[in-house]
């Protein structure tokens, strides 16, 4: 398999996600420093309301940015681990084209959707759902939310359509499919007639083999595909 990773691209995040880190910090130790000042005299009520709220959104951001930025494995190793023993008619873009993850396979184009959680999650239909714990309470800040990886996963695909459509002037554009991977070992995941098919990562393999046996795309388009998609 053959592997294009945007790295300037990864490495400009990374540091950003450092950056921000140290500066949440010092927001929340100001909010609790003006809040004990507070007590006494009643201006520093306002500056500590701003503080603390700006570190909480500070504090979301740095979450997201660590995530999926620094902590390893990220998103891109996990998909060129499970893949790296494929042949070389399987093409894996990373951070190059308008979907972050994009695999060009003999049958189609995949995008992929990858969550990192872990607990009980079921997919039905197009809903994910995810079982309550308190220890995603105390982990509130580094634990992110779901958000709504199917129709992301659908909106993903479907843009990523769009701009192969308009590159290839509307002649022989392969189909592209959108695909939802968990990829935590200790997720428990129920899946029951998805919009967008559910994958833990021990699944992935024997999917894509079990597509590629259509044989959809010849070695000519997945040359004019790899050109386009890597930017």
């Amino acid at each position: 398999m053959k592997v294009i990773t945007n790295t300037t691209l990864v490495e400009n995040r990374a540091k950003w996600a450092k950056r921000i880190a140290p500066v949440t910090m010092l927001l929340l130790i100001g909010g609790l420093v003006t809040n004990f000042l507070s007590i006494n005299n009643p201006d520093y009520f306002r500056p500590t309301l701003i503080l603390l709220a700006l570190g909480f959104i500070s504090a979301i951001v740095s979450s997201h940015m660590v995530n999926n930025w620094v902590r390893e494995p990220r998103a891109d190793q996990i998909l060129e681990q499970i893949l790296k023993k494929f042949g070389n008619d399987y093409l894996l873009f990373n951070y190059t084209a308008p979907a972050p993850h994009v695999l060009v396979a003999p049958d189609a184009v995949y995008t992929f959707v990858i969550k990192s959680h872990e607990g009980e999650i079921s997919v039905n239909g197009g809903k994910v759902s995810r079982k309550f714990t308190w220890k995603r309470v105390f982990r509130l800040f580094a634990d992110e939310g779901l958000g709504l990886p199917v129709k992301d996963a659908e909106n993903r695909a479907a843009k990523l359509q769009k701009y192969l459509h308009d590159k290839l002037n509307s002649q022989d554009v392969p189909e592209v499919k959108p695909v939802l991977l968990f990829s935590n070992k200790n997720v428990q995941l129920t899946v029951d007639r998805p919009d967008v098919p559910a994958l833990q990562t021990n699944q992935l393999k024997e999917f894509l083999r079990e597509g590629s046996k259509s044989r959809a795309i010849s070695a000519e388009q997945r040359k004019q595909l790899a050109d386009i998609l890597a930017g």
